[in-house]
């Protein structure tokens, strides 16, 4: 078995490091041969080599970065290598599953909301003593986590270019939290992406549990496949924020209805740190998730313990994150808003919005937050999306000044929200937009944005 880690991000070296040190075979490469230099600079025990010199056979495993372009805007090159010489393409998480099968594995993804539940399920976990760690597209890669272990539950945020990766990876626990337009300029169409989702669900035996979002159009329709699949063994949880479902989990009005299994319980549920709707069905999936994984379990909890552990977690960095109040005026990171429906849960949940967006901007925009723009005092545009934000913000009559860069941004939205006499007075930093125009990624984005109020509370 020789491995070969094609792309050197954080994941890939993580994944390069580890092999390595456990002896295996092992070539790390990239595209960008700077990266590599950069790298061979950094880590002399890695075998590092340019990616048109590498042979591959049959008996090469690729660990392949779920950040490059696989399929569009044109196939990457290693698809046809793999065609041509039975090389298996993979990801860090199907490798990674192959070493640890044995243990519990709970794959968490969704076109929004993932990462909250994902460490809101953790941290529920650890609450509750369930020998744990979180891993995935959450930023923790799964080499870095402690393998080798028993009874030991791994719960993984995977995203759609993650699940296109894996092939035997084997989730007891699977949540599809919502699906909605994103990342199509990867997957070339909607519908490759709702697949790509779907795959969550692949290997999944009759003892397992596959949980659904039924609110969502797109979510519901995985649930509808699966449903009517005579091949699909794995018992179906439907998760709503609307209604009631049998043998579902229901959470609206501080209510969780739990008819997981033949139960039939009604619990109360109000978070101080998880406010607005979407946040309601981050801990219905997160409670479900648990009460499904307890089933496998030889630890014994009550529901009341579980509803205990979310009341105590206080939310995700960058996302929706109240970083305090200075002159009367609330600061709110958000960074982590991506895209128009990240930042609609965001404007829903506020009052008297002095809002940040802009960056680089993803498809559709943002003329599906029009609903919300009688919440917004007025808007600071940022990056390459101001222009066209601008053009949306003129036409519904939403007061707007473009600023540039965010720290010209949230100068000005101090300066205007403290003119202001409303009780409740909102800077809320919610792109609708990615980063990669201005930084790194979202959370520096929202690291500056942090630092930014810290200097500000200081001064």
């Amino acid at each position: 078995m020789k491995y070969i880690i094609y792309g050197l991000g954080i994941s890939g070296i993580a994944t390069a490091k580890f092999l390595t040190h456990k002896g295996e075979s092992l070539i790390a490469t990239d595209d960008n041969e700077k990266v590599i230099a950069d790298n061979q600079k950094k880590f002399s025990e890695i075998k590092f080599q340019k990616a048109d010199e590498i042979k591959y056979d049959s008996e090469t495993t690729i660990s392949f970065s779920p950040g490059i372009p696989l399929y569009f805007p044109k196939p990457h090159k290693i698809l046809e290598i793999c065609k041509n010489t039975g090389a298996d393409l993979a990801c860090d998480i199907e490798i990674f599953y192959r070493r640890n099968h044995e243990n519990n594995f709970i794959g968490i993804t969704g076109t929004n909301g993932k990462s909250t539940t994902t460490a809101l399920t953790g941290f529920i976990f650890k609450e509750l003593g369930i020998a744990s760690e979180i891993g995935g597209n959450i930023g923790v890669p799964c080499f870095d986590l402690p393998q080798n272990q028993k009874n030991f539950s791994y719960v993984f945020e995977t995203s759609s270019f993650q699940l296109d990766l894996l092939s035997k990876t084997h989730f007891g626990v699977a949540a599809l939290l919502n699906i909605t337009p994103d990342h199509i300029d990867r997957h070339g169409s909607m519908k490759a992406y709702i697949a790509a989702k779907k795959r969550i669900f692949q290997n999944q035996t009759d003892q397992d549990f596959a949980l659904i979002d039924v609110d969502n159009e797109n979510s519901h329709q995985v649930f509808e496949e699966l449903k009517n699949d005579k091949n699909f063994r794995a018992q179906l949880i439907p998760i709503s924020t609307k209604k009631i479902y049998e043998n579902g989990v229901a959470l609206f009005d501080r209510k969780l209805v739990n008819k997981i299994n033949g139960a039939n319980s009604q619990l109360e549920l109000k978070s101080d740190f998880l406010t607005g709707k979407h946040n309601d069905q981050n801990m219905a999936f997160a409670f479900a998730i648990t009460y499904c994984q307890l089933s496998h379990s030889s630890i014994i909890k009550s529901e009341d313990e579980i509803i205990s552990a979310i009341k105590k977690f206080k939310g995700l960095r960058h996302r929706m994150q109240l970083l305090g109040e200075i002159s009367g005026v609330k600061f709110i990171n958000d960074s982590k808003a991506t895209n128009a429906e990240s930042t609609e849960n965001a404007l829903k949940a506020y009052n008297n919005i002095f809002w940040i967006l802009g960056g680089k901007a993803k498809e559709g925009g943002i003329a599906s937050l029009q609903p919300y723009f009688k919440k917004i005092v007025k808007a600071f545009l940022v990056g390459e999306a101001s222009e066209e934000f601008a053009t949306v913000l003129e036409k519904n009559s939403v007061s707007f000044v473009k600023c540039g860069d965010l720290k010209n941004a949230i100068t000005q939205s101090f300066l205007e929200a403290k003119k202001h006499s409303e009780k409740e007075k909102n800077i809320l930093l919610s792109p609708a937009c990615a980063s990669f125009d201005q930084w790194k990624n979202f959370e520096e984005r929202g690291d500056f944005f942090c630092k930014t109020f810290d200097d500000l509370q200081n001064s």
